[in-house]
C-alpha cells in the first residue's frame, strides 16, 4: 500500500503575491511562514547600511563558490561539527571562537550576534565569510 501526501499548490511558496502586498511567505527548515511587513523604511539608506548589504552580498557569493568545490565543503563540514560541539557547551564562545565575534560586550547588538546559534551549515559559512570580509575592511 502506497502512501499519499496530496501537495497543496501553495505548499512552497516564497515571496509576496503583488508589489504592494505586506505579507510575506519563506520556507526554513522545510516548514512554510507567513509574516508581515509593519513599518517598512522608504528613505535613503547610510553608509554603514550600504557596507553591510555589500558585505554580505559578497559573502553569499563567495559561501556558493565555496560550497560547490567538495575539497573546500569537507572543510567547513568539518569546522561546522566542531562549532556545533563547542556551541552546545556555551554559544557566545563558540562564536567567539569560530567567527570572531566578541563573547562579552556592552553593546546589545554585538551581545544579540554572539548569542545567535547557527543551525544551518550555509548560514555558519556565511556568518564567517561575512566575519572576515568585515575584518578585511
Amino acid at each position: 500500500m502506497a502512501k499519499v501526501e496530496p501537495a497543496l499548490p501553495f505548499d512552497h511558496f516564497n515571496g509576496k503575491l503583488s508589489s504592494k502586498e505586506r505579507i510575506v511567505m519563506r520556507t526554513r527548515n522545510g516548514r512554510t511562514h507567513a509574516y508581515a511587513i509593519t513599518n517598512p523604511y522608504t528613505g535613503p539608506l547610510a553608509e554603514s547600511r550600504k557596507r553591510a548589504i555589500s558585505t554580505f552580498s559578497q559573502a553569499v557569493t563567495r559561501c556558493k563558490s565555496e560550497m560547490s568545490d567538495p575539497e573546500r565543503l569537507a572543510y567547513w563540514q568539518d569546522r561546522y561539527l566542531r562549532y556545533r560541539k563547542a556551541a552546545n557547551k556555551h554559544v557566545a564562545r563558540a562564536n567567539a571562537k569560530f567567527l570572531g565575534t566578541p563573547a562579552s560586550s556592552s553593546d546589545s547588538a554585538s551581545t544579540r550576534s554572539s548569542d545567535k546559534f547557527y543551525s544551518t551549515l550555509r548560514g555558519f559559512i556565511i556568518a564567517s565569510l561575512s566575519a572576515q570580509l568585515r575584518a578585511e575592511e
